[in-house]
């Protein structure tokens, strides 16, 4: 199976629902309930920024390097989130001071829940279009060598905080696939980390992850 990229989209989906889902439940006469919708939108727009900057910087450069023009369509997405970032800012601030406020906030989910599908679209295109041109132009260990400058940075504490973030969307191959790239990245650091998975993995999936790599280790053997 070829390296892949974007598998922590599933986690940026399942977020964005969320947030969605609380929108549109809050009561926008409640300040409460308002500074919560708030401080959530917060970690979601923080979120967004740091994960478009992280494919700008590493992903989109690395398919300039190899002469695509693939990603221009998602860098111009990227550079349209901002302007519609600010726009969702701009109208939840505005809630308060408003002579209707179950008006405002019923347009500030309006907004919200186009921009919810907007990115879909988006992601959908990263997945579709840019990762088979990813994976045509590159090899698996550019791919994974993507994401190591971050795992050398982080320390074994964070790692795990990362995985018990983003494991709960994901299914046991995205799972392995983490682990996998952490441990060819430092082999060290996962070895700490496999030691606290009961944190992050089921008893079934830490039998069957140890498993997959004791036959991947014996047929590495038999090969040589």
């Amino acid at each position: 199976m070829r390296a892949k990229l974007y598998r922590e989209h599933k986690y940026v989906s399942f977020a964005l629902s969320e947030l969605e889902r609380l929108i549109a439940k809050t009561d926008f006469t409640n300040d409460a309930a308002i500074e919560h919708v708030k401080d959530e939108w917060q970690t979601i727009k923080e979120m967004l920024k740091g994960h478009a900057h992280h494919e700008e910087q590493n992903i989109h450069a690395l398919l300039e390097k190899k002469g695509s023009t693939v990603h221009h369509e998602a860098h111009d997405d990227h550079a349209y989130q901002e302007e519609v970032l600010e726009n969702l800012q701009y109208r939840l601030s505005a809630v308060k001071t408003s002579t209707d406020r179950i008006e405002a906030g019923y347009q500030f989910y309006l907004a919200y829940r186009k921009f919810v599908g907007d990115n879909l679209l988006h992601l959908h295109e990263e997945e579709t279009k840019l990762l088979p041109e990813l994976q045509k132009l590159c090899t698996d260990d550019e791919l994974r060598a993507i994401e190591y400058p971050t795992y050398n940075l982080m320390t074994v504490e964070e790692m795990v905080e990362m995985v018990q973030v983003l494991f709960p969307q994901m299914n046991f191959s995205d799972k392995s696939a983490f682990l996998i790239d952490i441990k060819l990245a430092q082999p060290k650091k996962f070895q700490q980390l496999l030691d606290k998975a009961t944190q992050f993995l089921s008893t079934e999936e830490i039998e069957r992850f140890l498993n997959a790599q004791k036959s991947l280790l014996e047929m590495t053997c038999v090969e040589k």
